[in-house]
């Protein structure tokens, strides 16, 4: 266990000097998915923290979750019950879920919360809250169905976790469209993502649109590059630079 907690901290070492010159907001997530994989983790999100009437989604910047939980946590409107999302907006200090107390019997929404996450493959998960002087509140949380960390390790995590928050925020300003493009800036949203490996259902939950807007934006970026499906258009829209992961 000392060998593996030892490569874990070396390698979380090496990608913080790393993610300093990254700037594709692609390679900082596969490069932190890499690593957090190394001590049991099996998804993670760092995103922004709304306010508890709003979704999730749309305050997404870098995220390696369940195929269809985001989707399915902002259709039910699970935000706004979480016990992990309410406790990140009491605590300056990193913590594992375990820790959060909050009694399932007094509040079954928060427990319904954690039961479907669990279903999920996120059993239990590890949050470095971030805050800063101006009270701007963001998390980077790490999941899979692993127990709590030891000691070394958590310390490596939220070291990491801070990093990777700094690598999602400067990362994700690359996202933004530029002038005299093919593509309305929206489109370009909706192929970027797409080309991430969204669904069009995720697409929309990130952007905050409808499944429809989603759908009209692909069909006109197909219309106007001349493919015939999402896939070609992102390679196309690519090979064009109309956007850039």
């Amino acid at each position: 266990m000392a060998d593996t907690e030892e490569i874990f901290l070396r390698n979380t070492f090496e990608l913080i000097d790393a993610l300093e010159d990254v700037r594709n907001p692609l390679e900082a997530q596969t490069r932190i998915f890499d690593v957090i994989q190394q001590c049991g983790f099996r998804y993670f999100a760092i995103t922004h923290l709304p306010q508890p009437s709003d979704r999730l989604g749309p305050s997404m910047l870098l995220s390696v979750w369940p195929k269809g939980w985001l989707a399915h946590y902002d259709r039910i409107g699970h935000y706004r019950f979480d016990p992990v999302a309410r406790y990140c907006h009491r605590t300056l200090e990193p913590f594992a879920w375990s820790e959060i107390d909050y009694d399932p019997e007094i509040a079954p929404r928060a427990r319904r919360v954690m039961d479907e996450a669990a279903e999920f493959g996120m059993a239990s998960g590890f949050c470095v809250p971030i805050h800063d002087a101006y009270g701007f509140q963001a998390v980077a949380s790490f999941a899979g169905e692993r127990g709590d960390l030891p000691p070394k390790v958590r310390r490596g995590v939220h070291m990491l976790g801070l990093y990777a928050w700094g690598a999602a925020a400067r990362t994700a300003k690359h996202r933004a469209p530029q002038p005299g493009r093919l593509l309305s800036p929206r489109e370009r949203d909706v192929l970027c993502w797409a080309a991430m490996g969204r669904t069009h259902a995720e697409i929309a939950t990130i952007l905050g649109v409808s499944l429809e807007t989603v759908t009209t934006h692909l069909k006109s970026a197909r219309l106007k590059i001349g493919t015939r499906n999402t896939t070609q258009t992102v390679v196309e829209a690519l090979r064009r630079r109309e956007i850039t992961l």
